[in-house]
């Protein structure tokens, strides 16, 4: 199979921005996207193949980054008091999501990576709390500073990166996980998707902290 030349900067073109109010946009980094000293490798602000991984795979990684950086931008100043608030009886607090976003992504590697319907049992005792959420998860994800839940979803990305490594875009696209129809990159959208969700959640609770 003949490999093709891809590049991040023929896989992307810059149309434009369009402008939005700043209150409902969140930007993963400013000032330096457009600066020669920054490489398109490093600038987190292009979505596209990365080097180390196959255009497909790299493109997934490079917006599962952007998608990491908006959630550390939100919380990265949050106190523990501000990490264990609950708005109400039926919320989450905003220390507890975090962990949820990791224990969606350690689902997501057992069920693609190693072929299984659920967690290993290994990581199902160490993630189902912060997977299910609620109640137990209320009682038992608290005290925290910042940097513990930031470490574990970092922790849990580099293992993401390295399996994702070792596989290719011809996975990707496939789906081999018995009674499922979705192939793997839909699988892996829904990760994405998780990330998106959740963090827009995080923002609605910080905006509502107590002064």
């Amino acid at each position: 199979m003949k490999k093709e030349n891809f590049s991040r900067r023929k896989f992307i073109s810059v149309a434009g921005v369009s402008t939005f109010a700043a209150s409902n946009l969140i930007l993963p980094r400013f000032g330096n996207a457009h600066s020669s000293v920054v490489s398109i490798e490093d600038n987190i602000n292009y979505i596209g193949p990365k080097k180390g991984f196959t255009p497909q795979i790299g493109t997934l990684i490079s917006m599962l980054d952007w998608l990491n950086e908006t959630v550390v931008n939100v919380t990265k100043n949050l106190t523990v008091e501000q990490l264990d608030y609950l708005h109400d009886e039926d919320s989450n607090t905003i220390g507890s999501l975090i962990l949820h976003l990791a224990a969606t992504e350690v689902v997501y590697q057992d069920i693609t990576f190693h072929k299984l319907e659920d967690f290993s049992k290994e990581n199902k005792d160490k993630w189902n709390v912060a997977m299910e959420l609620g109640p137990e998860a209320r009682d038992k994800i608290k005290g925290n500073k910042i940097d513990y839940y930031l470490e574990a979803m970092n922790a849990v990305r580099a293992s993401t990166k390295a399996e994702m490594k070792k596989r290719d875009d011809k996975w990707l696209l496939s789906g081999e996980t018995k009674a499922w129809d979705w192939n793997n990159y839909c699988k892996w959208f829904h990760v994405a998707e998780h990330y998106a969700n959740h963090r827009g959640q995080m923002t609605w609770y910080k905006k509502r902290l107590p002064k």
